[in-house]
C-alpha cells in the first residue's frame, strides 16, 4: 500500500524560452552600442558642470517632467471631449449571416410595369437557350454574373407574392 501514496521525484521542466536568432542578437547589439553612446555623451556633457549645477539641472528636469504629467493627468479629467477616444458597441445585424436577406423595414408597392420588365428578362434569358450562338452568351453571362439566374428566381418569387397580395395579376 505505501507504494500508492509515495511522492513522486518532481522533473525538471525544460526551459522553452525564446532563443535569439542571429537577427534579434544584431538588433540587441545595436540596442545597447546606442546605449552606451548616449551614456557616454551625457557623462561627457555634465562632466563640465558642478555639483551645484548638476543638481539644478536635474531639477529643472523634474519639474519640467512632473508638471507636464500634471498637465496631462488635469486634462484628462477636464470636460474636454475633444482628445478622448470613443468605445462604440458592435452591432450585428440580424439573420444576414443566415439567409443573406434583409427583410425591408418598410411595406414596398410593386407596379406592374416593374413585374412586367423581370417576366421580359426571363422570357429573354429562356429564349437563350435555343440555339448555340444564344447558348454561348448564356455562358458567358453565366461565368461573368454567377448566380444570377438564382438572384432572377428569387426576385420573381418576391414579385409573385406580392402580385397576389396585391392583385396585380388580373
Amino acid at each position: 500500500m505505501q507504494f500508492l501514496f509515495q511522492r513522486r521525484k518532481k522533473t525538471a521542466q525544460s526551459n522553452e524560452a525564446v532563443k535569439p536568432n542571429g537577427l534579434s542578437k544584431i538588433m540587441e547589439k545595436g540596442y545597447y552600442y546606442a546605449q552606451s553612446k548616449w551614456s557616454e555623451w551625457m557623462t561627457k556633457q555634465t562632466a563640465k558642470l558642478s555639483i551645484r549645477q548638476q543638481r539644478l539641472v536635474f531639477g529643472f528636469f523634474v519639474a519640467c517632467t512632473t508638471s507636464y504629467s500634471v498637465y496631462l493627468i488635469i486634462q484628462n479629467f477636464s470636460n474636454t471631449d475633444s482628445n478622448r477616444i470613443t468605445i462604440n458597441p458592435i452591432v450585428k445585424p440580424v439573420n444576414t449571416f443566415q439567409t443573406g436577406y434583409i427583410a425591408p423595414t418598410t411595406k414596398s408597392t410593386v407596379s406592374k410595369i416593374e413585374f412586367d420588365r423581370v417576366v421580359r428578362f426571363r422570357v429573354y434569358i429562356d429564349s437563350l437557350t435555343i440555339s448555340p450562338t444564344g447558348k454561348r452568351t448564356l455562358d458567358s453571362i453565366k461565368n461573368k454574373h454567377p448566380g444570377l439566374l438564382d438572384s432572377l428566381a428569387a426576385v420573381e418569387n418576391y414579385y409573385q407574392s406580392h402580385l397576389k397580395k396585391y392583385n396585380y395579376g388580373k
